[in-house]
C-alpha cells in the first residue's frame, strides 16, 4: 500500500483535499488499511475462497445501510439480496469440517472476513463520496499513503523474514505493489466517478469465482458443497442488486 501510493504521488503529484482531510483519513485507515489486512488475516486462519466469499457480503451490507439510513428504498430485490448474504455467509460459515463448531481458527478466520467485509462496505460509501468531491486520484494516491502508515508502524518491513528466492518474493511485492495495488486502486476509485458503489461492485463479481478457482488449482484448496452453495448465495446477491429496467445505466 505504501508503496502503490508513493508511486502515484510522484506519478501524478495530486495537491492534498483541503476540506476533506477527516474523511480521507477515516477511508484510508478504517476502509483501505482495514478491509486489505482483516482480509489477509482471515486468509491466514482459513483460506483464499473463503475469505473472498464472505468479503463479498460487503455489497449487501452497503444496501442494508442504505435502506436503514432511507438512501434507498427497501425493493423487494434488495431485501432478497440482503437475505441472500446472510445464508450465504452461515453456509461459508456452518459448510466446513465441523461446522459452526469448528476450530478456533476457522472461526477466526470467517470473523475477520466479515469484519474485512464491514471495512469494505465502508471503503465503498466513503470512497464514493470523497471521489466526487476531490477526484479519483487525491483520493486513490494519498488514500493508499496514508493507510499504509498504521501498518508500517505495527509491521515494520524489515522485521519480516521471508521464506524461499528472496528475487521471487522481491518480485511478487512488486507486482502487489504496481499492479494489485497502485492500478487497481485507481482503476476503482476512476469508476466511481461514473457508476454507483453498488454498481461498481457489480461488475467485480467474478473476483470471489476466480478466486475459489485460483486457490483450487494453484494452492490445492478446495471448499465442500454447502460453502460453495454459500459463496453462490452471495454472488446472487450482489446480482440481485445490479440496477434493472430501461432507465437503468
Amino acid at each position: 500500500m505504501a508503496c502503490g501510493g508513493l508511486l502515484l504521488l510522484a506519478a501524478f503529484r495530486p495537491a492534498w483535499p483541503r476540506g476533506h482531510g477527516r474523511l480521507l483519513i477515516a477511508v484510508a485507515v478504517l476502509g483501505i488499511a482495514g478491509a486489505q489486512y482483516t482480509w489477509f488475516a482471515a486468509i491466514a486462519k482459513s483460506n483464499v475462497a473463503l475469505a473472498t466469499f464472505v468479503q463479498y457480503s460487503a455489497v449487501a451490507m452497503t444496501a442494508g445501510w442504505q435502506m436503514l439510513r432511507r438512501q434507498v428504498r427497501p425493493a423487494p430485490r434488495r431485501l432478497a439480496a440482503v437475505a441472500a448474504a446472510a445464508a450465504g455467509v452461515y453456509l461459508l460459515a456452518a459448510g466446513g469440517p465441523g461446522g459452526l463448531h469448528a476450530s478456533r481458527a476457522d472461526r477466526a478466520g470467517i470473523l475477520l472476513a466479515v469484519i474485512s467485509a464491514v471495512a469494505y462496505s465502508f471503503y465503498l460509501l466513503g470512497s464514493a463520496r470523497l471521489v466526487r468531491e476531490t477526484g479519483a486520484r487525491p483520493a486513490t494516491a494519498w488514500g493508499l499513503s496514508i493507510g499504509g502508515l498504521p501498518l508500517l508502524v505495527i509491521f515494520p518491513p524489515w522485521t519480516a523474514h521471508p521464506s524461499g528466492d528472496p528475487w521471487v518474493v522481491a518480485a511478487l511485492i512488486a507486482f502487489i505493489a504496481v499492479a494489485a495495488t497502485a492500478i487497481a486502486f485507481s482503476l476503482s476509485q476512476a469508476s466511481l466517478r461514473h457508476v454507483t458503489p453498488t454498481e461498481f461492485a457489480v461488475t467485480s463479481t467474478l473476483e470471489p469465482a476466480l478466486a475459489a478457482v485460483a486457490a483450487a488449482l494453484f494452492l490445492g484448496v478446495t471448499l465442500r458443497p454447502p460453502q460453495y452453495l454459500g459463496g453462490a448465495l452471495t454472488i446472487l446477491a450482489v446480482l440481485l442488486l445490479a440496477p434493472a429496467g430501461p432507465d437503468a445505466p
